[in-house]
């Protein structure tokens, strides 16, 4: 009769927790086929909240020890959305070897596909904990399939260097890092993003989009907009089409009182980190908008606005309107209406946007910001 071996996971809410569901019918026949055919191997998952809301590696890998002896498991990996820091760069995660426990930062496995790099991640952990444990067993023949270098195979711009962490950090044995240190925290930053799903916020957009699109459907009937599609370059048309989005992004951030603002309670990095994310999550979410709200505006155009009339106005005399003077026009009104729909209009409540915009990590930080900052007051 095979050993059998109970691999928990242990995601945080939200992402962390999507990307365990999908992998705990994979990871036993992935184990069984890199680790060790002879074990029968068993992966369960328990969803817990304090595993996002953990403030430093020691609390998220003592969590995950509690857990895993309450539920008798071999191993234990826990998945977070906690972005974690060390003087020599980004921490993909942590191992406490005795314990049979690690810790995995999702973030800092940057863009999709996050999935498969967290899959192998838990394969490279999990063979390195089953290979200590049974090296006696791989020095005298028996079938250990471990491949030891899964995650610097999965991150090739960004090596993964193998570290002791320092002493400070108590529960942890082995430590993960991502090379060199300015691409992993670029590459940090868009994990963040990604965990705070920008295009989730879209919907809040409903009222904005309304108001932009009344405001720009009316000016199309104004000849003035017209000629100035027609005689604007491409540099002007991309500059009011920046000056647009970040208006807009900057209008957001202060009406709804996103900026994390320095306090004795709130470290430096992790708040410029915090902004920085909070910046990228608004600038995809704008974009977005400025994308279908330019969509919306090629179709009006194309039933509004006449070739022949146009044609006049304009003063096109031997060229005949075209899809590109009708994209300008497009593109012109959409810049507009984008100022005037941000200015004459709101998004919902503070709390809805945030709920909305910010992934479990980000909204549990901005809910201490606010405890901190009503202290602060008192």
């Amino acid at each position: 009769m095979s050993k059998a071996i109970i691999v928990g996971l242990i995601p945080a809410p939200e992402l962390a927790e999507e990307v365990a569901g999908k992998l705990v019918d994979r990871l036993p026949q992935a184990f069984t086929e890199t680790i060790d055919d002879g074990i029968s191997w068993t992966v369960k998952v328990v969803r817990d909240p304090l595993t996002g809301a953990a403030e430093n590696v020691d609390k998220l890998i003592h969590r995950a020890k509690t857990i895993k002896e309450d539920n008798n498991w071999d191993y234990t990996v826990c998945l977070t959305d906690l972005p974690i820091f060390s003087d020599k760069g980004v921490v993909l995660g942590d191992v406490n070897e005795n314990e049979g426990v690690v810790q995995i930062s999702i973030p800092a496995f940057g863009l999709p596909p996050v999935t498969k790099r967290v899959e192998e991640a838990v394969i490279q952990v999990v063979g390195e904990l089953y290979f200590r444990v049974n090296k006696a067993l791989h020095d005298n023949g028996h079938s250990v399939n471990t491949h030891r270098g899964l995650m610097k195979r999965r991150f090739l711009l960004t090596p993964v260097q193998k570290v002791t962490p320092p002493d400070d950090i108590a529960e942890s044995d082995v430590r993960f890092i991502l090379k060199p240190r300015m691409y992993g925290r670029f590459k940090l930053l868009l994990g963040m993003t990604h965990a705070n799903s920008p295009w989730s916020i879209i919907p809040a957009f409903k009222r904005v989009m309304a108001v932009a699109f009344a405001t720009g459907a009316y000016g199309l009937i104004f000849p003035t907009l017209w000629r100035l599609s027609v005689s604007y370059e491409t540099t002007r048309f991309v500059l009011l089409t920046l000056g647009a989005i970040i208006g807009m992004v900057v209008w957001i951030i202060f009406a709804h009182n996103l900026w994390e603002k320095p306090s004795e309670k709130n470290d430096r990095k992790m708040r410029l980190l915090y902004n920085a994310a909070t910046l990228m999550t608004l600038t995809v979410a704008v974009s977005v908008y400025y994308a279908m709200l330019l969509a919306m505006f090629l179709m009006a155009v194309a039933f509004i606005v006449p070739p022949e009339l146009f044609s006049d106005v304009t003063g096109l005399e031997e060229e005949a309107a075209g899809f590109s003077h009708f994209f300008h026009l497009g593109w012109l009104i959409t810049s507009v209406a984008t100022v005037a729909g941000a200015i004459g209009s709101g998004l919902e409540s503070e709390t809805t946007v945030r709920n909305i915009m910010y992934g479990y990590r980000q909204q549990q930080r901005s809910k201490e910001m606010d405890y901190y900052g009503e202290d602060d007051d008192k």
